[in-house]
């Protein structure tokens, strides 16, 4: 509806089938977009001509601007680019830039107009006021200048202008590009290197440039471009140098003449020595280019011709190396791989070595830079290879880093020949594993460059991960013995002091995880007996914990409230106790007293629970707890527990309730120990002080041995000694005080 069809018509043979063709325009069609709404975009209709008056279905050409009119006014041109086929123009009066109008030049095939267009002229006289129209009607298929090629007259309605556009000779290009030969033989050497005595392979490499072009100069100049080896890109090792320059790149400006025979030239080029480079499986593509000086192919009036796009500028050629391949230079390599791995169990926390021991083969044809391909999980790092054993080989890998795939490579030869068989240690590292993980995972496969058969059978290593926390409980007992009765210490009916009650007893439990994983929960238990025979036994004063660990008693510590004695009176007792200690031990090892310890502990005693929850341990660390007490002494007193001794202990358990490791089996840890203070009752018979008269005797045998000594000594003169002359003493004794004035003066 009011799409205006036949707005603008053209008649021309576009297809060169001799038969005229049908172009009808119709600038105001409305097409649907993709969100479903109207938009005027234009359209032109063509219509191939059968033969009279039918026509093959339609083919359109929609516009891509709204409201440019695309479709307002169309012409034909003739043949512009001198291909065969006469081209079109097509006008859209109100698109482009600021709405100055566009003309699309469409070239003609034998299927109709390129629904592309080749080029698009824009109009530049736009006003603020009034669109310019360029296009707004349009004339073509006349030789305005004379120079062979049609030109194009454009009217600008709103400028009130006509502008023409003069068709430039385009110029058609032929090349070729031979090498010879194209299959490249390493061991046949037969050219040398300039100046030097260096026998290399070498080849030809030859090109020619061929041009003809309507309304062009007798001449045209060209440079062309030659690079060896072009698929290995800057940075690469290129296989192949030009000899006279040893460079994989050659520049050069030629002439060639219009409309004659080609202009060509052969250049010599070399292989390297194989091995300074590892591909040889990749072809050695030679690339050749050129390019048109525009300046010089100008006419008269400035006008400069065109290359012929429909020609590339551009062409490549490969040769091959000449490979251990049979006749058709083709490898088909047969790898296979093989792994396996030790340890089979990982445990999460240690720094584990995993070793894998790879067999890779090939049964068919060389393999061209074949390498072993490991990839690596995060939780892996590669620590080298295994270089300790006689039947493994000595691989060369390294690590690399692709995008953000960590790889290992390691080099299996270049050939890997067929019948190889190569066996090597692997060693990784397996660290830094989440309680996530349940397994690490490598994949190896051998890939090499060859076109077919280039990998081996993918491989996926996968070693399970466990969990062990080894965890001990240790503990010790601070004094490990007390002697009773203890000098001077009275008991009191209410004790005010923590020594009131009796000496200082101090049991510590620590709890270490030797890992190598981690635990985050454990509980840990300790029986006290804390009362025998009604009365106190093991007194608790306070609790103290270090590390990751929280604790609580079933009964109330210190409900004295007992205060702890200053820091001197401390330092007295325990020197007084360690005295009274020391002699009593002594006097006891003296005798040999030996006595049966009744064990007091909570099977003979009254008992208090102590329950500590201790939270996450990771390895080598500890949760210590330190639990303080007060020796009932006066219990030990009684008449019915005097002259006994005993080992008063403590036991303690622990038990791991929980690891951080939801997916991965374990092994919850437990144990038990204890703590033990031995009190020994030393008898006040084995302690009585020694009897008067044998002190005296002993003081009298002394002073008749120093008189015997005395009288030996006068016997043998040694009280008549030679005195020094009075003279000296006399001298010292007048030169002292002078000394010391001195010396008084000078301080």
């Amino acid at each position: 509806m009011a799409a205006y069809f036949g707005h603008s018509v053209a008649a021309v043979d576009i297809n060169n089938d001799r038969k005229m063709d049908l172009l009808v325009g119709a600038p105001l069609f409305m097409d649907r977009g993709s969100d479903g709404k109207l938009r005027e975009v234009g359209q032109v209709y063509v219509y191939l001509g059968k033969g009279g008056f039918t026509f093959s279905s339609v083919i359109k050409l929609t516009g891509s601007e709204i409201y440019a009119r695309y479709g307002s006014s169309i012409c034909s041109l003739g043949d512009l680019n001198m291909d065969g086929y006469n081209d079109v123009a097509i006008a859209a009066p109100y698109g482009g830039h600021f709405n100055r109008g566009l003309v699309y030049i469409h070239n003609g095939r034998p299927s109709g107009p390129n629904p592309v267009a080749s080029q698009v002229l824009e109009g530049t006289w736009a006003s603020a006021s009034m669109p310019s129209s360029f296009g707004y009607s349009m004339h073509g298929g006349t030789d305005v200048d004379q120079n062979g090629y049609p030109d194009l007259v454009v009217g600008v309605f709103g400028a009130d202008k006509a502008v023409l556009y003069r068709a430039r000779p385009v110029i058609s290009v032929n090349t070729t590009l031979d090498i010879s030969p194209q299959i490249l033989n390493p061991e046949d050497k037969s050219c040398n290197l300039p100046d030097t005595a260096t026998t290399v392979s070498c080849f030809t490499v030859k090109y020619c440039l061929k041009a003809s072009g309507k309304g062009a100069p007798s001449s045209l100049r060209f440079q062309v471009d030659l690079t060896l080896d072009r698929l290995k890109h800057k940075g690469a090792i290129k296989r192949v140098l030009f000899l006279h320059n040893k460079m994989s790149s050659y520049s050069k400006n030629m002439t060639v003449s219009n409309n004659a025979g080609p202009a060509c030239e052969e250049l010599k080029a070399y292989l390297i020595d194989d091995s300074e480079f590892r591909d040889k499986i990749t072809p050695i593509a030679v690339f050749m280019e050129y390019s048109l000086d525009y300046k010089t192919a100008a006419d008269k009036t400035g006008l400069l011709p065109i290359l012929d796009q429909s020609n590339p500028t551009n062409i490549t050629k490969q040769a091959h190396i000449l490979l251990d391949c049979g006749e058709d230079n083709i490898c088909k390599p047969d790898l296979k791989l093989n792994v396996v791995s030790d340890p089979k169990l990982i445990y999460i926390g240690d720094d584990n070595p995993l070793t894998l021991e790879v067999t890779a083969e090939n049964g068919g044809e060389g393999a061209y830079e074949a390498d072993l391909i490991v990839t690596l999980p995060s939780q892996a790092d590669f620590i080298g290879v295994v270089r300790n054993s006689e039947t493994l080989s000595r691989l060369s890998c390294a690590f690399k880093k692709k995008n953000q795939t960590r790889l290992v490579v390691c080099d299996l030869g270049n050939p890997m020949k067929g019948g190889t068989k190569i066996i090597a240690g692997l060693r990784f590292s397996v660290h830094q594993l989440s309680e996530q993980d349940t397994q690490v995972k490598l994949d190896l496969q051998i890939q090499s460059s060859n076109q077919f058969n280039n990998t081996s059978n993918l491989l996926s290593v996968v070693t399970e991960l466990a969990v062990l926390a080894r965890v001990e409980l240790r503990s010790v007992s601070a004094p490990e013995q007390v002697f009773l009765p203890i000098a001077n210490w009275q008991p009191k009916q209410k004790p005010v002091q923590e020594d009131d009650i009796g000496p200082l007893v101090q049991h510590i439990y620590e709890l270490r995880n030797r890992g190598p994983s981690t635990f985050s929960k454990a509980i840990l238990e300790v029986k006290w007996p804390y009362r025998f025979n009604n009365g106190s036994l093991l007194y608790i004063t306070k609790l103290e914990v270090v590390g990751n660990m929280n604790c609580s008693s079933n009964r109330e510590i210190n409900p004295l409230n007992v205060t702890n004695p200053s820091l001197a009176d401390k330092n007295e007792t325990s020197a007084s106790g360690d005295r009274a200690e020391g002699r009593q031990r002594r006097d006891l090892e003296d005798k040999q007293v030996e006595e049966n310890l009744e064990i007091l502990d909570c099977g003979t005693a009254e008992c208090q629970e102590i329950k500590c929850l201790v939270g996450r341990l990771e390895k080598g660390q500890s949760a210590i707890l330190f639990i303080y007490s007060r020796l009932g002494v006066s219990t030990f007193l009684k008449t019915e527990n005097q002259n006994k001794s005993y080992t008063v202990r403590s036991s303690a358990s622990f038990n791991v309730v929980e690891m951080p490791y939801k997916n991965v089996m374990n092994d919850l840890a437990a144990s038990v120990t204890s703590a033990s203070l031995k009190v020994i009752w030393v008898n006040s018979e084995l302690t009585q002080p020694v009897p008067g008269w044998v002190v005296a005797l002993a003081v009298l045998a002394g002073l008749l041995l120093l008189a015997l000594l005395i009288f030996v000594m006068y016997k043998l003169g040694f009280f008549k000694r030679v005195r020094p002359p009075q003279d000296d003493s006399i001298e010292k004794e007048q030169l002292q005080p002078q000394e010391n004035g001195e010396r008084n003066t000078e301080a």
